[in-house]
């Protein structure tokens, strides 16, 4: 399901060759970046792209590589291995989203790294997003804007996390 502001978003498209001729690709690399300077690869999936991609423009961090996962389902190791491989391997790998910890595609995704699933990666991303919740929203508008911009430029710009005990939305350990 692509969520209404999707429909309207003026990067959210394909040209009509590409749906013509083209195919579904499982993973979108980031084409727009010099493997060589990354410093951080972010995965993530959905319309969070799209505010990921605004804040690596407006912070001007070329360092940062986004890589989107299409399909989550079955999982396309093969297809995220050759994306990540385009990079260094002292890359931040982080994943990136804008649910709760304990919803969303996250504890799945990680299990893929933990399993193994990911051939050439050793290790898995460290979790950005909201904190564990009852509930998939806070329940303002104004809440949702700040911790959507906490979560962007945490991804992008790798701020430092408060402690654990205080971290209300954070990187978390990729293991427990």
């Amino acid at each position: 399901m692509t969520p209404k502001s999707m429909l309207r978003h003026p990067r959210c498209v394909s040209p009509l060759q590409s749906l013509a001729e083209g195919r579904f690709e499982e993973v979108l690399d980031d084409g727009a970046v010099d493997p060589a300077r990354v410093r951080r690869v972010v995965l993530s999936t959905g319309k969070l792209y799209y505010d990921l991609l605004k804040g690596r423009e407006d912070g001007r961090a070329d360092g940062v590589a986004l890589v989107r996962l299409e399909q989550l389902y079955p999982f396309p190791a093969a297809a995220l291995a050759r994306a990540i491989g385009r990079y260094p391997s002292s890359v931040d790998l982080v994943w990136a989203q804008e649910e709760p910890q304990n919803m969303g595609a996250w504890r799945f995704v990680r299990e893929q790294f933990l399993d193994g699933a990911v051939p050439g990666v050793s290790r898995s991303p460290s979790y950005i997003g909201r904190e564990p919740s009852a509930s998939p929203a806070p329940g303002s508008h104004k809440a949702h804007v700040r911790e959507q911009e906490e979560i962007v430029a945490l991804a992008i710009k790798g701020a430092a996390v408060p402690e654990p005990e205080t971290v209300v939305r954070g990187a978390a350990p990729a293991t427990s």
